[in-house]
């Protein structure tokens, strides 16, 4: 009888930690955006916060693509003259951590100068329908389309 009981018990006690373990599993089933993006337009915000000035961006190469499996998001391409590529790591509610940003050696414009700091205080992004806008930490956002 004792024995019985004692298994019994084992048998509960386990069911027990194998329920906590299952709910303690962080769930990351954040669906990041799919396909490739070109960037379109820079927005840069006063130190108010608002927007203060934009420069659209029609023939940039710049393109913004994000790695489901590794929770990454790439860069790489030309806004206007320099050429720059990195990697943000994806974490949960669309936050950016980890900026990893390198240009070219080549002498930038303005318009590259304000993409590259956007880029360098990137912390969140949102995807709205074709859309995908990278924000920085207040000092403005940086607007990619995709591309067909």
């Amino acid at each position: 009888m004792k024995i019985k009981f004692l298994v019994v018990l084992l048998a509960v006690a386990s069911s027990f930690v194998a329920c906590k373990k299952d709910n303690n599993t962080p769930v990351d089933d954040t669906k990041l955006p799919t396909g490739q993006y070109r960037l379109i337009e820079s927005v840069q915000a006063d130190v108010t916060g608002k927007d203060s000035a934009s420069v659209k961006f029609p023939v940039s190469n710049l393109s913004l693509t994000f790695d489901q499996d590794k929770k990454i998001a790439n860069l790489s391409g030309q806004p206007e003259t320099i050429q720059i590529s990195g990697t943000y790591k994806v974490n949960a509610n669309s936050i950016l951590s980890d900026a990893t940003i390198k240009t070219s050696k080549i002498a930038a414009s303005d318009n590259d100068l304000i993409v590259l700091s956007l880029l360098e205080k990137g912390d969140s992004f949102e995807a709205k329908g074709q859309t995908v806008v990278v924000n920085a930490k207040g000092k403005g956002r940086l607007v990619f389309s995709m591309q067909k």
